[in-house]
């Protein structure tokens, strides 16, 4: 298993993520999907991931909420 991303909340909320650690997130667990060959798991955060990707013109989210991403999350760091 590779290194986990950061885990990082907005401030003051315990809800969400900010968008960089939950972009980070969609990558790594899309990254793991396409390893282990489950590819609707791979769509999914690959979908997430290219939403939340930095572009020019484009401000970083600094609240996002992701049910899916939140639930493996805990499957990972738990």
């Amino acid at each position: 298993m590779n290194k986990l991303p950061p885990v990082i909340r907005p401030y003051n909320s315990n809800i969400g993520l900010t968008g960089e650690s939950a972009y980070l997130w969609a990558c790594f667990i899309a990254n793991e999907a396409d390893m282990d060959g489950d590819y609707i798991v791979y769509d999914e955060f690959k979908t997430i991931a290219d939403q939340l990707a930095p572009k020019p013109g484009k401000a970083t989210p600094s609240c996002v909420v992701y049910q899916s991403l939140e639930t493996k999350i805990q499957e990972y760091t738990q």
